[in-house]
């Protein structure tokens, strides 16, 4: 039975939430929270919906601790999540994060519990993402570390989660946002990708400008580089999302490079890395997947070919 608390956060997608069951009995979790949104008004296929996620897991066929936070009222995309997040760590000093459309291969939960205790007291270290992208890591290691947290399935501590400011303020003072940004997200100084840093520039406008925000993850982004932290990624891909269709609220692009990705094993024995360090190969492709999308940039296959000749990442 699986000891590291779980916490599962849904709302109105019972079809996937099946999926996700059936991947959790794979490790019997003892310790699971579960947060359901609430309807949206009028809708009645919310309410039938909702009603059903809840259904699902009461029926779980595992001896298991089930706690519960059930919204009567619809919080949206952004506030039900940060809702149960600190709902979560009031309670717990760390744990993993799934939503409804994250399905994770079993290994990913061994991963998770042993990255938690070795990262524990390293607060350089602010999560331990389950997707890797389709990344693939050729230095022989388990895995390697990033500037940039996945969303996709992952897990943190309660004292890195109680210092994100979703409203994140700071940005709003920020008087030249394009060079700030060149500063915390540059590889080196001959970094000019200004569409990377634009594209940053555009979700950190949004959420200070939006009156009602639709995302909780820019903002850990934003504390994360403001703040020098660091992801660790696995060497294979533990954690795919299935919600890249029409339920979707923000993933509704079917052929986007981060939907369905396969899942695989991870190694019986970790390796791992030597240095705490960003790879910023991986980098490279993060940004062909979440930003460009058409095709990786020469850049990444030479940092690639060079990190292979030296023999790290």
């Amino acid at each position: 039975m699986y000891q590291t608390p779980i916490l599962i956060i849904a709302f109105n997608r019972p079809e996937k939430v099946k999926i996700l069951i059936e991947s959790l009995r794979k490790v019997t979790p003892n310790n699971i929270y579960l947060s359901v949104d609430g309807p949206r008004p009028g809708n009645l296929s919310d309410v039938e919906n909702t009603n059903a996620v809840k259904e699902l897991f009461a029926n779980i066929d595992w001896s298991c601790d089930i706690r519960r936070l059930f919204h009567d009222d619809n919080l949206g995309c952004s506030l039900a999540p940060r809702e149960a997040f600190n709902w979560f760590f009031s309670n717990e000093h760390s744990g993993v994060i799934l939503e409804d459309d994250c399905i994770p291969h079993v290994d990913f939960f061994k991963f998770a519990e042993e990255m938690l205790l070795k990262y524990r007291d390293n607060p350089t270290i602010l999560n331990i993402n389950g997707s890797n992208l389709g990344y693939r890591l050729t230095n022989g290691q388990s895995y390697t570390f990033s500037r940039y947290m996945n969303m996709t399935g992952w897990a943190t501590w309660a004292d890195r989660a109680k210092n994100i400011d979703y409203s994140i303020e700071s940005w709003k003072k920020v008087q030249f946002p394009l060079w700030y940004l060149y500063t915390i997200l540059r590889q080196n100084v001959f970094d000019f990708d200004i569409n990377w840093y634009k594209y940053w520039k555009h979700k950190f406008d949004l959420t200070v400008s939006k009156p009602k925000i639709t995302w909780w993850d820019y903002q850990w982004i934003y504390f994360q580089r403001s703040n020098n932290k660091l992801s660790v990624v696995p060497a294979v891909n533990l954690v795919k999302n299935i919600g890249f269709d029409i339920e979707g609220t923000h993933t509704q692009e079917e052929k986007n490079p981060a939907a369905n990705i396969p899942l695989q094993a991870m190694p019986e024995s970790i390796i791992h890395p030597l240095k705490v360090k960003p790879d910023f190969v991986y980098e490279e492709f993060v940004k062909w997947v979440w930003c460009y999308h058409k095709r990786l940039p020469t850049i990444f296959y030479i940092k690639q070919f060079i990190s292979r000749l030296i023999g790290r990442p």
